[in-house]
This record gives C-alpha cells, sequence and structure tokens, in this order.
C-alpha cells in the first residue's frame, strides 16, 4: 500500500470507494481528529454505532460500520457527505485491517508473544531487563504498561485493541528491533493478536481463571492454546512442568520447541531444545538455581522470590538464548535482575515487620505465593490480607479462602475491586471456604485492613498482601478510586521509623 487513502485501503473488501485521504484507524470516538476512520463496533458495556454523529461532528473522512447480515457489506449511507460503510463481522477483520493500514510492521521486528493464567508480566518484564542489561533496547506491551523499558504508558487492558497493536509496532519500528507482548487469553478469543508474526510465543501455566468469561476450563485451554496452533508462531517455549503444557509438547512435535523444567529431565526428549534446573538452593535472600541446558549448563543466582519465580526465571532464559545472547553473559547478569513491581514486592526495613505485595487474585496464585513465602521464611508468623474481584469468577472465592486459612497464621479478607457487586457478599463467599473463624477477621476497607495489620504485627512477622499488586486504584461500583498498597505500606513503615 503506497499511500493511506479511503479507495486504495479498502480495496481487498470493498470496491467503488472514494479516494479521501485517511490519517488514522481509531475506535474510541473522544481520540477522533479530522480524516480519521470511525471504526463502530458493539463493545461489551458500549455500542460505537452510537457515537456515529459524535465521529461525523469532528469531519472523519469515513465511519466503518460493523453489520451481521453478509448481504449488506459494502453498502454505503451518506450523512452530511460522510461515507457510512457497512463491513461484515468487523471486529473479526480489525487485526488484518490494521496490519494493511500500518504496512505489516511485525514482520520487521522480532516480537515474543508471553500468554498463561500467571506469571505473563514477570517473564515479560524480566525479558525486558535482561535485555536492557545486555546492551538492548526493547519494547513493550502489557499490564504494567505499554512503552519502553522503565518508560512506560499507563494501559486499560493486558493486551490492547489491535488497532493499537498495530500502530503501536508502526511507531517502535526505528527505534527498537525487539518487542514483548503479554498476550491475554480474551486478546485471542477476540481476534486482538491475528496478523501478527510472533518470532517466539511463551506459556507460562495454566490454572482457574476467568470462568466468568471462558465458561470452563477447556475453553480457557483452548483460547491459550490457540496461540501456538491458531498464529505465525516460529518458536514456542513451554512451561513444561504444567500438565497442559506436557501434553501439548507431545502434540507439538512438527514444531520448534523448547521444553522448560525443574527436576524433570522427561521432557526434553519431546522438544526441539531443553532447560532443566536440577537444583535449587536458598542462601538468605538469594537462591541459586543449578541447570543443565542445550546450550550447556551452570547457576543461575537470583532474589526473586518462590519456585513459580524460578519458572519465570528459566522461561525468560530460554527466550534470551533464543535471541542469541550468550549463556555466559546471562549468568553473569541474573543477580541484577530486580522483583517486578507488584509481583512478589518486597518492603524490608529494619526492625519493621517484611512486607510482600503481589498480583496473586487466583487460588493458584495464592496458593503458590503463600507456600513461597513459607518455604523461604520458615520460623515467621504470616499475615494475609486479601479480597477478591466483584463481578469476576465467583467460584474461586471459597478456594482462596481455604487456601488462605491453610497455609497463613492469620487472615484479614478485604476488599479488591468489588465493582457493582455487594462486598459483603463477596467476603461471605471466601469466607464460605474456611473452617478455623478464629483466624479471619473481616475489614473492608483495604486500608484500614493493611494499617491494622501492620500495628498488630511483630517486627518478626511477614505481611502479605495480594490481589492488587501494580495497580493503583479499587474500582467501586463504577468509580475508579486512587489506590496504592504500595504507599500505603511505605507511609506506614514512614511513621514508625
Amino acid at each position: 500500500m503506497k499511500e493511506k487513502n479511503l479507495k486504495h485501503f479498502l480495496s481487498p473488501w470493498i470496491k467503488n470507494l472514494p479516494k479521501k485521504n485517511i490519517n488514522n484507524l481509531v475506535l474510541d470516538s473522544r481520540k477522533l481528529k479530522p480524516k480519521d476512520i470511525f471504526i463502530a463496533i458493539k463493545g461489551k458495556e458500549k455500542d460505537g454505532h452510537d457515537f456515529i454523529l459524535e465521529a461525523i461532528s469532528k469531519k472523519v473522512t469515513a465511519v466503518l460500520s460493523e453489520i451481521t447480515e453478509k448481504n449488506q457489506h459494502g453498502k454505503i449511507n451518506y450523512i452530511h457527505n460522510t461515507p457510512i460503510i457497512s463491513f461484515f463481522k468487523l471486529s473479526k477483520q480489525l487485526s488484518k485491517l490494521a496490519e494493511r493500514f500500518y504496512y505489516k510492521p511485525s514482520n520487521q521486528l522480532k516480537i515474543i508473544g508471553i500468554t498463561g493464567t500467571n506469571g505473563k508480566t514477570t517473564v515479560t518484564q524480566l525479558i525486558n531487563q535482561w535485555s536492557e542489561l545486555l546492551g538492548n533496547k526493547i519494547a513493550t506491551m502489557g499490564t504494567l504498561g505499554n512503552g519502553f523499558y522503565k518508560s512506560l504508558k499507563y494501559t486499560n487492558n493486558t493486551t490492547s485493541s489491535s488497532i493499537d497493536i498495530q500502530s503501536f509496532l508502526s511507531s517502535v519500528l526505528n527505534k527498537v528491533k525487539l518487542v514483548t507482548l503479554e498476550v491475554s487469553s480474551h486478546g485471542l478469543v477476540q481476534d486482538r493478536v491475528k496478523n501478527i508474526s510472533f518470532y517466539a510465543a511463551i506459556f507460562t501455566n495454566l490454572t482457574q481463571d476467568h470462568l466468568d468469561y471462558h465458561e470452563n476450563m477447556k475453553k480457557y485451554e483452548l483460547a491459550k492454546r490457540s496461540l501456538f496452533t491458531d498464529y505465525q508462531v516460529k518458536k514456542i517455549i513451554l512451561n513444561a512442568n504444567d500438565k497442559y503444557a506436557k501434553n501439548w509438547l507431545k502434540q507439538f512435535s512438527n514444531k520448534y520447541t523448547i521444553a522448560v523444567t525443574i527436576q524433570d529431565d522427561t521432557q526434553k526428549k519431546y522438544s526441539t531444545k531443553w532447560i532443566n534446573a536440577i537444583y535449587i538452593k536458598m542462601n538468605g535472600e538469594k537462591t541459586d538455581v543449578k541447570f543443565e541446558s542445550s546450550w550447556g549448563k551452570g547457576i543461575l543466582s537470583t532474589y526473586l522470590i518462590g519456585k513459580f519465580n524460578i519458572e519465570n526465571l528459566l522461561l525468560a532464559m530460554a527466550c534470551m538464548l533464543e535471541m542469541n545472547n550468550k549463556l555466559s553473559d546471562l549468568i553473569k547478569t541474573s543477580i541484577q535482575l530486580d522483583p517486578i513491581y507488584g509481583r512478589m514486592q518486597k518492603f524490608n526495613f529494619f526492625k519493621k515487620p517484611i512486607c510482600i505485595i503481589d498480583y496473586a487474585h487466583t487460588p493458584d496464585a495464592l496458593e503458590k505465593s503463600l507456600n513461597a513465602i513459607k518455604l523461604q521464611y520458615s520460623k515467621k508468623k504470616i499475615w494475609c490480607i486479601f479480597g477478591c474481584g466483584g463481578e469476576r469468577d465467583q467460584k474461586k472465592r471459597p478456594l482462596m479462602g481455604k487456601i488462605a486459612e491453610k497455609i497463613a497464621n492469620q487472615i484479614v479478607i478485604t476488599n479488591d475491586n468489588p465493582r457493582n457487586e455487594d462486598q459483603n457478599k463477596i467476603i461471605k463467599e471466601i469466607v464460605i471456604g474456611c473452617k478455623q473463624k478464629e483466624k479471619i477477621k473481616i475489614i473492608p476497607n483495604r486500608k484500614k485492613a493493611i494499617s491494622y495489620v501492620f500495628f498488630q504485627s511483630n517486627i518478626n512477622d511477614i505481611i502479605f498482601i495480594a490481589g492488587k499488586g501494580h495497580e493503583n486504584y479499587q474500582i467501586i461500583k463504577n468509580q475508579y478510586i486512587y489506590h496504592s498498597d504500595q504507599e500505603i505500606v511505605l507511609n506506614l513503615l514512614g511513621k514508625t521509623t
């Protein structure tokens, strides 16, 4: 495509269009500028068709309007000389449209896709950190934001819209060669990453989450698996300790795969390449990981907490090796990798309880995080503060209550993001999973819950604050209210120093 005009841009789909200049493809009517194309599709909460007149008032070149009747495709109506173009199943074609509009940017970049229930952000940010440490500038899109390492712009979704993704990739073409992209199951089902060429795709794990959206684990698995079967992926990196990945590895015998395991050398026979940690040793705050691999053997040292973070570290290392980084350089620099913001983030002050903030909001993540803390600080009392999100998977609430009660010494149940659901109902459903009611205190106000535990705890205790991680808000009703677990913890530490 040599020029950005309406006729040429839409020629693969629709004929007989006027040769009008176009600037951008835009989904949000509030961001429209003259000569843009407004994409009118029905969203989860709002329908783009309700904003067509607003778009026309902003002097757009055209409106693409999603329709469900195939025989109406290509029909053009005019409002104030602005063409309203009917487009059959437009939302399914968005990635293809955006790819054409931005000249297929993924073909000129190495794009790493990272998917899985837990660990996406950690693996993504470890790759970002490691690349920068070794002198390679990197761009990224994900939960912590879009942009460059240490220069991120906040985003609402883990995986942005297909238009935003293609636009972002186009914008970084002259600045980087490498992009990491967190890929959510919602993003896969909604075709947001269609028409992207992935140099590598990484799978972390699959455990219960998002069943309010996917209905059951089988559909959830198929959504995640589709990244490796339905997309252009050159290299597949799997956490082969995960039961789903074990099955996939055998099914992917005709693909280029890397199996990453901890103390399991049975998976390497199914993969093209492999990494297996054979021994993990904790030395105070530091953990040493002895490994063997297709690239050689060695010891990685890290300050990351938990076996699940060792898996994340090894997945990141496999990716770095596939991008032709030297094993010796990775071994040398692994100790310099910082914990990720809001992911097992530790606040350790002299003569104060250790506070750990994490995003754990699934049964599996809560269990693994608490077990990791118990293993690392075996003789210390553990306080666990958590809640569950409203209008999300309700089945996990009693499971998380049961897990917290089983591992932690004291539990305070509080609000997460209740949204439009009754906070007391959410808390009651968590408590259903608990038997030892004497271990549990309910304080709905999250700030008060954290403060209560801080002042009740002793200096040798561990305070684990789960669920919010990096988020700096709470969603109560339809309002985003400022809230930062980190800020509250730092203020409490400052008040008592």
